[in-house]
């Protein structure tokens, strides 16, 4: 499994591991996907502080991370 630190922006894991969009994508954070938002927000959003924004449970962010392989 790959570990991926909740405290890394989004930005640099995106540009890390691409798959990560998609997966953040059908988590509802639908706004990365949009033209620029990942290049300017994403530079200082967390999984973490995302997934705190939205109301989406750390529990449903490690499961879908899980089920791609990270960690």
């Amino acid at each position: 499994m790959i570990r991926i630190p909740l405290t890394s922006s989004l930005y640099d894991i995106v540009k890390t591991y691409p798959e990560v969009k998609e997966i953040m994508i059908q988590l509802g954070f639908a706004q990365i996907a949009q033209p620029g938002m990942l290049a300017t927000a994403g530079r200082y959003m967390t999984i973490d502080k995302g997934a705190q924004l939205k109301k989406i449970p750390m529990e449903n962010v490690t499961a879908a991370f899980a089920a791609a392989g990270f960690d």
